[in-house]
């Protein structure tokens, strides 16, 4: 997939195309539903990512996706808690809190990709290690909310944005995975003092506020995020 955001011209070339097709035929178990919305400012992003779900969809009949202006519909803001477009969220209505503010674009291609997968699968193909330290989340009634800043151009950021989607597809409805496009988001990313990526923040949601527990910066082992997890929520 093309890095550069060009709304005019095809962002899957033929043979990635190609390749995506095949995967998805092969590894996708169950249709994947995405949801867009856009019309609060960084109209140039939305018209790409919009493009890009709609190549993506072309691909196979298992990934749907619907497009919502907010500025038309201003009810889906209270509903899907949109402040900042392009926001995706990926199959919410069955549960999961995966969602992107920002396009997924150039390095980011790759994670959005095996999400999608994944979600289909219904699976987080977290080892079992790790599957054993996040069972603890459901001891606790709290919700946590992760967010990942990325750039585009960098190349370590994906891995940890996955990390983050598969803790939400393995405690669907507790953990939100958010990957927050810096360059797109100036302001939120000044409110958390990012200055590198990945810059990852674990908030915890108690009485309707969302309270910073934990901030890292760089790719983080599994069973080490997995445990700061189970940390944060813990306090």
């Amino acid at each position: 997939m093309s890095n550069n955001i060009n709304p005019s011209q095809r962002i899957i070339d033929d043979q990635t195309a190609a390749q995506l097709k095949a995967r998805f035929d092969s590894e996708m178990l169950r249709s994947v539903e995405l949801l867009m919305f856009k019309g609060v400012g960084n109209e140039e992003y939305s018209k790409w990512t919009e493009q890009l779900l709609a190549e993506l969809s072309a691909l196979s009949d298992k990934i749907s996706h619907e497009i919502y202006d907010v500025t038309l519909e201003p009810s889906l803001i209270e509903e899907y808690a949109i402040s900042r477009t392009p926001t995706i969220l990926i199959d919410p209505k069955v549960g999961y809190k995966i969602r992107y503010t920002g396009a997924p674009a150039g390095y980011e291609a790759w994670a959005f990709v095996e999400t999608l997968i994944l979600v289909s699968r219904d699976d987080s193909g977290l080892t079992e290690r790790v599957r054993e330290i996040l069972k603890e989340a459901k001891n606790y009634g709290k919700e946590a909310h992760v967010m990942i800043f990325v750039t585009p151009t960098c190349p370590y950021c994906p891995h940890q944005v996955l990390l983050a989607n598969k803790f939400a597809i393995e405690l669907r409805g507790i953990v939100e995975a958010d990957c927050v496009e810096a360059y797109e988001n100036p302001e939120l990313a000044n409110t958390f003092g990012v200055s590198a990526v990945p810059h990852n923040v674990i908030t915890i949601r108690e009485d309707g506020d969302e309270v910073p527990k934990d901030i890292s910066v760089g790719v983080q082992p599994d069973e080490k995020y997995a445990m700061d997890l189970i940390k944060a929520l813990r306090e």
